[in-house]
């Protein structure tokens, strides 16, 4: 299990014991501390010596892909997990991603998780005992769609030969260092190799929000843009390699662009790529309403954005409510 940690003394004991007290007890716990300036250090030298299970890594900051990376080259065991040190985990998450690896035989496990505000409020995204198997390119598709398998690399445990560490040097896939968005690439990398996935329907990762300075909060910037364009990419992939999946990557690509079109007008700034958004929808939506898994809400949005943007920012609040912003 890899936990990167980078200024987040408030909440990085209560992440550690979560995994501690996990009812699977078979863990590497990897604490990597990314040059933290706080108490960080102090307080994951200290853990380690609570449980024998615990591996410290002290290095350079270098950002959370680059301390994913440093995890995983550490990292020995069958499986690998990441649980960000402002979250934390029910205690019977891993015995569950793991009982379901094992039994479907898969090649990744993922469950839901919840939104937690540090006031308290709490929101699950999907809690129930249902059990779904996605095989070969379906897995695919759905990671594309994103109903139901989120896009994070947390709430998942991957087979170790998947990716590679030290027991595993056969393949290699990693994040990719000094963007937003890192999960998105890796997972792409990831489910465009599996022969199965299987997801358990509880909420078992507690996903903190709004946190001081967490980038879910920052002021938009380029590199939040440069993110929900690298989607063009996994897209034209998908075309050259998986067409059968292009339909489900152009939905996918049309949701974050709408985000961020709604998140680039309402800060009154970067007015080219404004413009780059509207032109990209305006470009495809004979083929957003031909779609067949598109939903009526998203042809709606796509249509008044291309044809009637002054219809459509007054539509705003309600496509907020309605769909919600697309995750950078």
């Amino acid at each position: 299990m890899i936990v990167p940690i980078y200024n987040v003394e408030k909440y990085l004991i209560p992440c550690v014991e979560s995994i501690k007290k996990q009812t699977y007890k078979n863990l590497e716990i990897i604490l990597v501390d990314d040059g933290s300036n706080d108490n960080c250090p102090k307080i994951c030298d200290e853990l380690e010596k609570t449980d024998n299970r615990i591996k410290v890594i002290h290095k350079e900051n270098g950002g959370l892909s680059d301390a994913r990376n440093y995890g995983i080259d550490a990292s020995t065991g069958d499986y690998i997990g990441f649980v960000d040190s402002d979250d934390s985990v029910e205690n019977d998450m891993f015995e569950i991603l793991v009982s379901n690896l094992e039994k479907y035989d898969a090649d990744v496990s993922c469950c839901r998780f919840t939104r937690v505000w540090d006031d308290g409020h709490i929101k699950k995204i999907g809690d129930d005992h249902s059990i779904k198997i996605y095989n070969g390119i379906d897995a695919l598709k759905e990671y594309l769609y994103g109903k139901n398998i989120d896009p994070f690399a947390c709430a998942k445990l991957y087979k170790a030969e998947l990716i590679g560490n030290r027991s595993y040097t056969k393949n290699k896939v990693r994040f990719i260092c000094g963007i937003l968005g890192e999960d998105n690439p890796f997972n792409f990398e990831v489910f465009r190799k599996t022969n199965k996935v299987v997801l358990a329907g509880e909420s078992k990762y507690n996903y903190l929000q709004k946190r001081e300075g967490a980038i879910t909060n920052s002021k938009i910037s380029q590199k939040h843009i440069d993110s929900v364009y690298r989607w063009d990419e996994f897209r034209r992939e998908c075309i050259k390699s998986y067409p059968e999946t292009e339909e489900y990557a152009l939905r996918r690509e049309v949701l974050f662009y709408i985000g961020l079109y709604n998140s680039l007008y309402k800060s009154k700034e970067h007015k080219k790529d404004i413009d780059k958004v509207r032109s990209f929808v305006k470009a495809h939506l004979k083929e957003i309403m031909g779609s067949d898994i598109c939903e009526r809400t998203v042809k709606i949005s796509s249509y008044l954005l291309a044809k009637v943007p002054c219809i459509y920012i007054l539509s705003m609040k309600m496509y907020k409510k309605i769909i919600g912003e697309a995750k950078l």
